[in-house]
C-alpha cells in the first residue's frame, strides 16, 4: 500500500511560509487588487484556470479574477500558487467559484505536489468524486476498494498540497464527501467544509493511510451515510494526522458523526465538537482499534441513538481522553462515553458534566474493558434507569481520584453502579450530594466485586438515601 513518505510538517513554519508566498503573490483586494508582476491572471491571459495551470511552471502564482469558473481542474505535479484576487475576503471567496457542475472532482492532486502547490480563496462545489480503485488494509489484509473519492477535492499519491481560506460546499462522493486524502500529507488551514455529503464514509473529509495537519477550519452540516459525517479516518501515514482549533458542528452519520476513527491514531487537540448527532453510535466520536489522543476539547452537546453521545470507544481501543469537556451530551447508553468489548482506555482530567442516558450518564462500561478512570469532575449526569454518573457491566475499571457529584439516577447508583460480575476498584475519590433510589454514591449487585482500600479512603457527604447498597 502506498505510505506517505514526507517529513512531519512543523505548523507554524509551514504557516508562516504560506502567509508569505500570499503577501508576495497577492495585495490589496477586491477587484482592484494589485497583481504582482509574473502573475497568471485568469480570464486576461487565459480563460480557464486549466490552460492557466497548464502554462505554469513551479514556483509561479495563479490570480483568479471573481467568476464562476465551470471545469475541474489537475495541478498535475506542478507547485504553484493558485489564488483568487483576495483570498482573506470572505466576499471574494463567495465570488470566485470553481464548479465542476457534478462531473467529477472539482480540484485534483495525484502528482506528488508538495506544501508548495497552493490553492486559496475559492468556492469550490459541485464535486462528484473521481472512479479510483485504492488500497486499504481490512483485517490485516490489503483489500483493493473501487469507489467515487473526493467530491470537492482529491488528495492522493503522497501528494502534499496546502488548501488555505476556501469554502469547500455541496460536494458529493462515495468516500469524502468534501475531501479524500489518500496516501498524503496536505495541509489544510481555515478552510470552510459545509453541506457535503458522502454515501459511504467520509462527509467532510475521508483519510486514509495519510498524515494531515487539520487546524482552523469550520467542518459545518456535512453528513455520512454509514460513517464520520465531519470525518472518517482510516490507518495512519508515517505520523499521525492531527486536528487542532477546528469547530465540527452539526453534522450527522449512522456512526461517529463528528469523527469515525477505525485503525488510527489521530492527535485531536483544541477543537470545537458541538450538536453532531448519530442515529447509532458516537455524536461526537466512534472509534474501532484505535488509540487516538483526545486533549482539550469541548465535546459538548452530541448526540446518539443507542451508545456514546459524545464519545464512543469500541473493540481493543485504547484512547488517551485528557483535560476535555464532555457536557450535555446524550444517548441510550452513555450520555457521555461508551467503553465497550476490551477497550482500556485513559480518562484522565476532564469534566464529564450534564449528560444523560437511559444508564451510565456520565459514562458507561461494558464487555471486558479495563479502563483508567483518574481525576475527572463527573458532575451533574442524570439517568432514567441506572448509573448517573458510571455504569459498569461485566468489566474492570480502575476509578480513582474523582469528584463525583450531583448525580442523579431514578433507579439506583447515582454515582456508580456495578451489576453482572463487574469488579469496580474505587479509592480516593469524593462522592458528594448524589441521589439514587439505592446506592446514592455506589450500587453493585449480581456477583459486581467492589474493591475499597482498607480502611475506605474515599470520602463520601450527602449522598441520598446512602452512601453504598449492596447486594
Amino acid at each position: 500500500m502506498n505510505k506517505s513518505r514526507r517529513k512531519h510538517p512543523l505548523y507554524l513554519v509551514m504557516y508562516a511560509v504560506l502567509l508569505i508566498v500570499l503577501a508576495v503573490a497577492v495585495t490589496g483586494c477586491g477587484n482592484d487588487t494589485a497583481v504582482v508582476e509574473g502573475s497568471i491572471t485568469v480570464p486576461d491571459q487565459y480563460s480557464t484556470i486549466q490552460e492557466a495551470i497548464d502554462a505554469a511552471e513551479d514556483g509561479d502564482t495563479i490570480v483568479v479574477k471573481p467568476g464562476k469558473y465551470s471545469e475541474r481542474i489537475n495541478f498535475n505535479g506542478k507547485n504553484i500558487t493558485l489564488s483568487s484576487t483576495d483570498p482573506n475576503n470572505p466576499e471574494v471567496r463567495a465570488e470566485t467559484i470553481i464548479d465542476a457542475g457534478g462531473s467529477g472532482s472539482v480540484v485534483i492532486f495525484e502528482s506528488g505536489e508538495t506544501e508548495r502547490a497552493v490553492i486559496t480563496g475559492f468556492t469550490i462545489l459541485g464535486g462528484s468524486g473521481s472512479l479510483r480503485a485504492l488500497e486499504f488494509e481490512i483485517d490485516g489484509v490489503l483489500e483493493e476498494i473501487s469507489a467515487y473519492y473526493g467530491g470537492g477535492i482529491l488528495i492522493v499519491n503522497n501528494s502534499s498540497p496546502t488548501i488555505a481560506n476556501n469554502v469547500i460546499v455541496d460536494n458529493v462522493a462515495e468516500r469524502g464527501g468534501g475531501l479524500l486524502i489518500f496516501a498524503s500529507a496536505p495541509i489544510i488551514i481555515d478552510n470552510e467544509i459545509s453541506d457535503n455529503i458522502s454515501t459511504a464514509g467520509g462527509g467532510g473529509f475521508f483519510i486514509a493511510d495519510s498524515a494531515a495537519t487539520i487546524s482552523g477550519n469550520k467542518i459545518t452540516n456535512n453528513a455520512a451515510g454509514r460513517s464520520g459525517g465531519a470525518i472518517a479516518l482510516s490507518g495512519d501515514g508515517d505520523f499521525p494526522t492531527s486536528f487542532d482549533g477546528n469547530t465540527i458542528a452539526d453534522n450527522r452519520a449512522e456512526n461517529g458523526a463528528a469523527f469515525t476513527i477505525f485503525q488510527s491514531n489521530p492527535l485531536i487537540t483544541n477543537n470545537s465538537i458541538i450538536n453532531n448527532s448519530a442515529s447509532e453510535r458516537g455524536g461526537g466520536f466512534y472509534m474501532v482499534m484505535s488509540s487516538p489522543q483526545i486533549t482539550n476539547n469541548d465535546i459538548s452537546d452530541n448526540s446518539a441513538a443507542i451508545s456514546g453521545g459524545g464519545v464512543a470507544i469500541y473493540y481493543e481501543s485504547s484512547p488517551t481522553l485528557e483535560g476535555n469537556i464532555i457536557v450535555s451530551n446524550n444517548a441510550a447508553d452513555g450520555g457521555g462515553l461508551s467503553i465497550y468489548y476490551e477497550s482500556n482506555p485513559l480518562v484522565e482530567k476532564n469534566t464529564i458534566s450534564a449528560n444523560q442516558a437511559l444508564n451510565g450518564g456520565g459514562m458507561i462500561i461494558m464487555e471486558d474493558s479495563a479502563p483508567q478512570i483518574s481525576e475527572n469532575d463527573i458532575i451533574g449526569n442524570i439517568v432514567e434507569r441506572n448509573g448517573a454518573g458510571i455504569f459498569v457491566q461485566a468489566a474492570a475499571p480502575i476509578i480513582e481520584g474523582n469528584s463525583i457529584r450531583n448525580n442523579e439516577a431514578r433507579r439506583d447508583g447515582g454515582g456508580i453502579y456495578a451489576v453482572l460480575n463487574a469488579v469496580v476498584t474505587v479509592s480516593g475519590n469524593v462522592f458528594e450530594n448524589n441521589r439514587a433510589s439505592q446506592g446514592g454514591a455506589i450500587r453493585t449487585l449480581e456477583a459486581a466485586v467492589l474493591q475499597l482500600e482498607s480502611p475506605d479512603d474515599n470520602t463520601y457527604q450527602g449522598n441520598v438515601p446512602n452512601d453504598i447498597f449492596q447486594d
